[in-house]
């Protein structure tokens, strides 16, 4: 990845009005541990409903969707004034940053093309409106544009050394496409500038993905702290202490993190990352009715395929083989939408494809082609699994192994190698990596983690 040189010196200008909390990449962490979960304050009992279905208390916010009201009302308003004057860059500017808040509160990858179509028009018109260009900049990396997020990145610190925002967005690109270094780079730049919440979620990112699991969650526990007692935006305070849950999940801490992804909803009820990782928890628990209730939240809010896939198995494990169909076929239609859909959950569905035995011919051909443009660990590990689950395991071992060559302590990349290195005759190693996921993570999965017990009997 094509980066900028950080030793010159910064010229004194003026910083890009962009918070840095806005910058974050809501779905960043998915890739950490799949979902996520969290609650509001106060922890009702959950019991099942009339028909038999979970059914949550009050106090999680479930199914409770952001108020957008405020924000609608905004872009007409925006919108009414380019009915008048349509080559206002800074009126299509303004209308790309409300979707953009649009997409953060209501978690539609959709809102994120309509910012992407505004910002491009105010480009068009003014392409010295070095805002706008961030902005674009930051919905393309969003949008998992990555190449094309950091040369708008570039270009907005060419002319401007001093915008933190579009180092923020190199930094993420690179740590989304595996280039470390550029990642490590560019916080460095970051942390001398401004060493806020923002930044320290991506430091303790990094820590994660190269084995530090404690210091990941002791950093973004602190981030989330402080974007709360300083009256950071809500959706921020949240994803903060939602990425604190996941790594605490990792890890095995139940307790810890559904403090907090409880916290998260405290902080914003329409988290629906958070909701679910609630679900895992409780999964995690023995409480499957309860995990339901959960994951039929998340997804009656935002129906991202791994989500649904995750709600299926757990129809699944409950004997519920209706419900379960259905939940899958809900994945598999999504797969076979258009090209925003690939573009953000080509890695969900190859994991899900090779999961389920369905099409693993088409998986490897997703996992392939985003490895093509992002070659990160978990680029690695879906290429790996869709290569298994495709009866090639001696091709999946290379990449398995890539996949775990930072030493990051996620269960799933070690199932999944131990169940590639069983199938390579591999056996003690095998059995030492199912080993080692079990002990980090009991219920990491729930069809993965019951494979790896299965195989360990064997």
């Amino acid at each position: 990845m094509t980066t900028w040189d950080a030793s010159t010196t910064l010229r004194q200008r003026r910083h890009l009005l962009l918070p840095l909390a806005a910058v974050l990449l809501v779905g960043a962490f998915a890739a950490t541990s799949g979902l996520m979960r969290g609650g509001g304050p106060g922890d009702g009992a959950i019991g099942p409903d009339a028909a038999g279905r979970a059914a949550l208390p009050a106090d999680v916010g479930g199914g409770r969707t952001a108020d957008t009201s405020v924000t609608e009302s905004k872009i007409a308003f925006w919108q009414g004034r380019l009915a008048r004057n349509p080559r206002s860059d800074l009126a299509w500017q303004y209308v790309g940053e409300l979707y953009v808040q649009l997409g953060r509160e209501t978690g539609d990858a959709a809102r994120y093309t309509l910012a992407d179509k505004a910002f491009t028009k105010a480009l068009a018109i003014a392409p010295g409106n070095l805002a706008a260009r961030a902005g674009h900049a930051r919905v393309l990396a969003t949008l998992h544009r990555f190449d094309e997020a950091s040369a708008e990145a570039l270009a907005v610190l060419q002319a401007d050394a001093g915008a933190t925002a579009a180092v923020a967005v190199l930094a993420d690109a690179a740590i989304e496409t595996g280039d470390l270094a550029a990642a490590d780079e560019a916080i460095r730049v970051l942390v001398a500038r401004t060493d806020g919440p923002a930044v320290q979620a991506r430091i303790a990112r990094l820590a994660y993905l190269r084995g530090d699991t404690e210091a990941a969650s002791r950093t973004v526990s602190a981030a989330a702290a402080s974007a709360a007692g300083q009256g950071d935006v809500p959706e921020a305070v949240a994803f903060y202490f939602y990425a604190a849950g996941e790594y605490r999940f990792s890890a095995g801490d139940l307790d810890g993190a559904d403090t907090a992804y409880r916290a998260a909803l405290g902080a914003f009820p329409g988290s629906f990352l958070a909701l679910a990782g609630r679900g895992r928890v409780a999964f995690a628990r023995g409480e499957v009715d309860d995990a339901i209730g959960y994951l039929r939240s998340a997804t009656a809010m935002v129906p991202r395929p791994d989500l649904l896939a995750y709600l299926g198995d757990l129809y699944a494990l409950r004997g519920d083989a209706a419900d379960a169909a259905v939940t899958y076929e809900q994945v598999a239609f999504i797969g076979r939408l258009g090209e925003l859909q690939a573009q953000l959950y080509n890695r969900e569905l190859a994991l899900f494809l090779a999961s389920h035995g369905r099409d693993t011919g088409k998986a490897i051909e997703l996992a392939a082609a985003e490895l093509e443009k992002r070659k990160d660990i978990y680029g690695y590990d879906a290429y790996a699994w869709a290569l298994y689950a495709d009866g090639r395991s001696a091709e999946a071992l290379d990449p398995a192994r890539q996949a775990n060559a930072l030493g990051t302590r996620d269960a799933r990349l070690l199932y999944h190698l131990g169940m590639i290195e069983l199938a390579d005759g591999l056996t003690a190693d095998g059995r030492d990596h199912l080993e080692a996921a079990l002990a980090l993570n009991p219920a990491f999965d729930p069809l993965g983690a019951a494979d790896a017990r299965k195989a360990l009997e064997r």
